[in-house]
């Protein structure tokens, strides 16, 4: 095949959910999981917008489902890649990006900041991280929840920033979310809705580094104009 007709992919190893929100609803309120397993998106409120979705910072949401293969994604080291563009702080300033109840991605009481927490016996463990805000930005997310002096490894459109670590686990034993369901915009208890626009998520149950996230980033930056 001739250079010209070739177009880079992003590699699907360890790939357990991928929800393409640019491609809006595959069926009512329905949006579908390209990794093919199964962990199809219910739509609450939210509407499609190219290259995403917008949520209200009140009550939208897209709720994904408890199946197997996205729990407990990073005992063996995990990874997040979200497209994320909030116009404010959310609900409660706290929007939420992505959760699994046990950990979750968020704003951080600021739209230029962003925080990941992880539940384990004892103290959470909670990291932050600075985003520019109020604009398109890829976030990967790469973390192995079986170390309690693990800190995440963050990439902003494909280049890595500095993470503090605001409160460490009390212990070297996280809690399962296993049953839990996975929530984009929201949590489980409808209090920190996320405001502004949500494209591409993707769920890895292996870490996608340096290399990768750059990757990722490069070969999606033109769907949301960056």
């Amino acid at each position: 095949m001739k250079e010209k007709y070739r177009k880079q992919q992003i590699s699907t190893v360890g790939l357990v959910a991928h929800y393409k929100l640019w491609a809006g609803l595959t069926t009512t309120a329905t949006v579908f999981d390209y990794a093919l397993n199964g962990n199809a998106g219910t739509v609450t409120n939210a509407l499609p917008a190219y290259p995403g979705f917008i949520f209200d910072g009140v009550d939208d949401v897209i709720s994904c489902g408890s199946g197997t293969t996205i729990d407990n994604i990073f005992d063996a080291t995990g990874t997040i890649s979200i497209w994320l563009r909030s116009t404010a702080k959310g609900q409660g300033d706290v929007g939420m990006a992505i959760t699994k109840e046990k950990w979750s991605l968020q704003l951080n009481s600021a739209q230029n900041s962003m925080k990941f927490t992880h539940v384990f016996t004892g103290d959470d463990g909670i990291w932050s991280f600075d985003v520019s805000g109020s604009v398109w930005e890829h976030v990967v997310l790469v973390y192995f929840a079986d170390k309690s002096i693990d800190v995440p490894v963050v990439y902003v459109n494909g280049v890595a920033v500095a993470v503090a670590t605001d409160q460490e686990p009390g212990s070297d034993t996280r809690t399962s979310d296993a049953g839990d369901s996975l929530a984009i915009g929201d949590n489980a208890a409808s209090d920190s809705a996320w405001d502004g626009k949500i494209g591409e998520v993707m769920l890895f149950n292996t870490e996608k580094l340096a290399d990768a996230a750059k990757s990722m980033f490069e070969i999606s930056r033109w769907r949301h104009g960056v």
